[in-house]
């Protein structure tokens, strides 16, 4: 959908530092990790938070934060939105954080909203363990069995499949190697080591958490690397029957929270903003679960907007497993230097609703750092869907 009803402005982005599954970040609810970004991108973006008409955050684990599902809620309200103003949880799994960067930019589009907060959080670190079968009593004797969520490889109710063997299928149907996967992943790494510390630090919020009974100071991304190749080739395979797919060539659990400032045109002018960028369209798509819906969703995107992937001159593809990365540069046959030049999720860790807006707020900057005219982010998500977001610099 190209969004020609109103011109809607991205005037503050910003994310938290990611950390590791366990890391700095564990303790921290995800609401107050969700406001610390948005108080900074309000302040970058010199707008009050009274202004904000509507919250709309990404977040998938949400029962998790023992906060009775309402995490996007408080998210508005420990940011400083008034409290006559609504919130909206969004979960749609993997693209949670672009659709709710979608469903803010509708709001401002075909409603009443002026500005609207987005993004999404996540701290998958509070995830608890699962004990089926045991709510309305078992039998004497039955053992507890404890199922953790984070390394419990799913089976898919429609499919029948977890994720780890349909990136095996996507490496199979697309002729994926195991050394591209490696390849890959570990150059995220090394893109994301090399990246510069002036456009981290556009887009970076410090926080402070409290961290084994102390309070510490989170500046910097915390995760686990593996900077030596021989690491990814020793890596072990994740399914018994794989070839392809390992622990480092998939992205990992992680922590973190990252916001976009949305606004249209009357607020900018009268508040005398300086926008990042401009959302310029977005596609949400259904699509084959054994294909590749950021395909489908790009294809889509390019196909609204009259332009082809030529036209653009960053993308940030999510990087869950490196196989549906490979996969979907093959298919959409994208100039690899355009991609993910920061590195992604291989690198940074996956906080599942927050990814996507980190994807958004990292291309934004980007922008500008690039002298680039056009990004796009997408996704693929929940069980064959795609969506991809369109910004262009002003």
């Amino acid at each position: 959908m190209t969004l020609r009803r109103k011109a809607i402005f991205v005037v503050g982005a910003k994310r938290t530092p990611f950390c590791k599954h366990g890391g700095y970040l564990r303790e921290l609810p995800a609401s107050y990790t969700f406001a610390a970004a948005a108080k900074d991108a309000l302040n970058a973006a010199k707008l009050n938070s009274n202004l904000v008409d509507c919250t709309v955050v990404g977040n998938v684990n949400f029962l998790s934060q023992c906060d009775g599902g309402k995490t996007p809620r408080y998210c508005g309200l420990y940011s400083g939105v008034p409290i006559k103003k609504p919130a909206l949880g969004v979960n749609k799994a993997c693209g949670s954080g672009l659709q709710a960067i979608i469903s803010g930019a509708l709001e401002i589009s075909v409603g009443p909203a002026k500005a609207c907060l987005t993004g999404g959080t996540e701290i998958m670190s509070s995830l608890p363990f699962l004990v089926r079968n045991m709510r309305f009593g078992s039998a004497l004797g039955v053992p507890y069995h404890f199922e953790d969520y984070i390394k419990h490889q799913v089976l898919d109710s429609f499919t029948g499949l977890s994720l780890q063997k349909m990136a095996e299928i996507v490496a199979e149907k697309y002729k994926i190697t195991r050394q591209m996967a490696d390849d890959f992943a570990y150059n995220s790494l090394l893109k994301r080591k090399s990246a510069s510390s002036k456009i981290l630090q556009d887009e970076l919020t410090p926080l402070t958490a409290p961290f084994k009974k102390k309070e510490v100071f989170v500046d910097k991304d915390d995760v686990d690397s593996n900077p030596e190749l021989n690491n990814f080739s020793n890596a072990p395979t994740l399914i018994s029957d794989g070839t392809i797919v390992t622990s480092l060539n998939s992205s990992a659990p992680a922590d973190g929270a990252a916001v976009l400032v949305l606004a249209d045109e009357e607020t900018i002018r009268s508040r005398g903003m300086t926008p990042l960028a401009r959302v310029v369209a977005h596609a949400a798509v259904g699509a084959d679960p054994y294909g590749l819906g950021t395909v489908a969703a790009v294809n889509k995107l390019m196909n609204d907007t009259g332009m082809s992937v030529d036209d653009v001159d960053l993308f940030e593809i999510n990087e869950t497993f490196a196989t549906e990365v490979l996969a979907t540069m093959k298919e959409l046959k994208l100039d690899t230097q355009k991609v993910n030049v920061s590195g992604g999720a291989l690198a940074l860790g996956h906080p599942v609703a927050a990814t996507g807006a980190r994807m958004a707020v990292h291309l934004v900057h980007q922008l500008r750092h690039r002298n680039g005219k056009r990004a796009v982010a997408a996704s693929s998500c929940g069980d064959g869907q795609g969506l991809a977001v369109m910004f262009e610099s002003v």
